[in-house]
C-alpha cells in the first residue's frame, strides 16, 4: 500500500506542476513521474571518517529497498564528499593536524578510511584559517597550479582506489568561514575563474566538477536570481551574484581554453538547498510548499534555464534536515522536512541528480542526525533511504 500511495501522490504532484504557467517552469523529463525522479537521485554524504560506518549502513539500507521494488541497485555509486585547504596539494606529505579537517594529514587519513566505503570522492577547496597559506584568497593562478599539483599526486599511497570529483570553492557567495572560509564573500569573476581552471584540467569522461556551489542559508539564495535578461552578453545595473558568474564563465572561458559565449556551458552546476529546508522546518514564506516558486531551489532552476544553461545536471551538495542554529527538528519533522526535500527535488527537475546530505550521525543525535545517540536510525533515516516523497506520520501528528 506505502508504494502505491506514492505513486499516487507523485501523479498528483505532477498534474499540479504541469498546470502552472511554463514560464515558470525550468525544463523537466516530463516523460517521469515524480516518484521516478526520487527514485533517481543518488544521495551520498558530507562528512569525516566517523561517519563513513553510518553512510555503510545508509547503503545498505537503500540497497534493500532498490532491491525491494525490482532494482538491482540504487542508482550511481556510493559518493563522500569532503572539505579542503585549496593548496592541501602544497603542503608536505603527513603535515598538519590529523583531527583537523582540510589539512593533509587528515585528508590521507580520511581517504585511508573511505576506501571500501565510497566509491567516488567529492572533493570542495577553499580557505581554512591556520591551515591555508596567505592571509586571503588566492589568485586564480596560484589556485590552478595549486589544483594541477593536487592531480599530479598518486593518492595510492593513502589507500585510496576511487576515483575523485570536485567543486573548486565552497561557498564562494557566502562570506562566512562555514562558507568560503574568510569573512567576504569570493568576487564573482574570481570565483568564477576558479571553476574554469580546475575545469581546464577537468576531462568530463574522466574527471567531473561542478560550477558554482553557491550557498543559500539565510537566504543567500536571493543571489540566485537573475536580473539580467542578457547576461552573457553584459551586466546590467542590478546583476546579482548569479548574473556576474555566468558572466563571467562565459567571458573567460577562452582564456582557459574552454571556448566563449555560448560554446561553453558547465556541464555540472552544484547549489545547497538549506534555505529551503530550513523554510520549510520554520514555516517561513520563501519555501513552505513545494508549489512556492519562491524557492531557492526554482530559482536556481530558473537561471540555468535560459540562454543555453539548461543543459547543466544539478547536484545539491551540502544538506540536511535541521541546521544549526536555525531548526534542531524533533524526529517526525525531521523526517517531513527529509521528505520535502525529497519531493521538491523531484518535483522541480530531472536534471538534479545527487544529493549530498550533511553528516548522517551526532552523538547527541540531535540537527540533521539521521541516527540517536545509541546509534538507532531515525525515521528520516529510513525516508531517505526510500525515496520517500509522501511520509505520514502516526495519527496524531502531521507534517507542517
Amino acid at each position: 500500500m506505502k508504494k502505491i500511495s506514492h505513486m499516487l501522490l507523485g501523479s498528483s504532484i505532477a498534474s499540479l506542476v504541469l498546470l502552472l504557467p511554463t514560464a515558470l517552469l525550468p525544463p523537466i523529463a516530463r516523460g517521469q513521474t515524480i516518484i521516478q525522479n526520487a527514485q533517481n537521485l543518488n544521495i551520498g554524504f558530507n562528512g569525516p571518517n566517523r561517519q563513513l560506518p553510518y553512510m555503510t549502513t545508509f547503503y545498505a539500507a537503500t540497497n534493500a529497498y532498490y532491491r525491494s521494488i525490482g532494482s538491482a541497485s540504487m542508482p550511481g555509486n556510493r559518493h563522500c564528499h569532503a572539505y579542503l585547504s585549496w593548496d592541501i596539494a602544497e603542503q608536505p606529505v603527513g603535515s598538519g593536524n590529523i583531527n583537523r579537517e582540510g589539512t593533509r594529514a587528515w585528508l590521507e587519513d580520511w581517504l585511508k578510511h573511505a576506501q571500501g566505503q565510497c566509491d567516488e570522492a567529492l572533493l570542495t577547496f577553499k580557505y581554512i584559517d591556520s591551515v591555508s597559506n596567505g592571509k586571503g584568497f588566492p589568485t586564480a593562478a596560484d589556485f590552478e597550479a595549486a589544483f594541477k599539483m593536487f592531480q599530479s599526486i598518486s593518492w595510492a599511497y593513502t589507500g585510496w582506489t576511487g576515483t575523485f570529483a570536485f567543486t573548486a570553492w565552497n561557498e564562494p557567495n557566502n562570506g562566512a568561514r562555514s562558507g568560503d572560509g574568510l569573512t567576504v564573500p569570493v568576487d564573482a569573476k574570481l570565483a568564477a575563474d576558479y571553476y574554469l581552471a580546475v575545469r581546464k584540467h577537468c576531462v568530463p569522461s574522466s574527471c567531473l566538477v561542478a560550477a558554482g556551489d553557491f550557498g543559500s542559508n539565510g537566504h543567500l539564495g536571493d543571489g540566485f536570481i537573475q536580473n539580467c535578461t542578457r547576461g552573457v552578453v553584459a551586466l546590467c545595473s542590478n546583476a546579482s551574484y548569479m548574473d556576474q558568474y555566468k558572466y563571467y564563465l562565459a567571458t573567460d572561458a577562452a582564456s582557459y581554453g574552454l571556448g566563449s559565449g555560448t560554446s561553453f556551458r558547465p556541464e555540472i552546476f552544484a547549489y545547497h538547498a538549506w534555505d529551503d529546508i530550513n523554510d520549510y522546518i520554520n514555516r517561513n514564506r520563501n519555501c513552505d510548499s513545494v508549489e512556492n516558486h519562491h524557492c531557492t531551489t526554482w530559482i536556481l532552476l530558473r537561471s540555468l534555464s535560459s540562454d543555453s544553461w539548461d543543459k547543466s545536471m544539478i547536484w545539491d551538495t551540502e544538506v540536511g534536515a535541521g541546521q544549526i542554529p536555525q531548526a534542531n527538528p524533533d524526529a517526525v519533522t525531521q523526517a517531513c522536512a527529509a521528505s520535502f526535500l525529497l519531493r521538491l527535488t523531484a518535483t522541480s527537475s530531472s536534471r538534479i541528480s545527487r544529493i549530498y546530505y550533511t553528516r548522517p550521525h551526532e552523538n547527541d543525535g540531535e540537527h540533521w542526525s539521521l541516527f540517536t545517540p545509541s546509534g538507532m536510525p531515525k525515521p528520516a533515516f529510513t525516508v531517505l533511504a526510500d525515496r520517500d516523497t509522501s511520509y505520514t506520520p502516526s495519527i496524531h501528528r502531521k507534517c507542517p
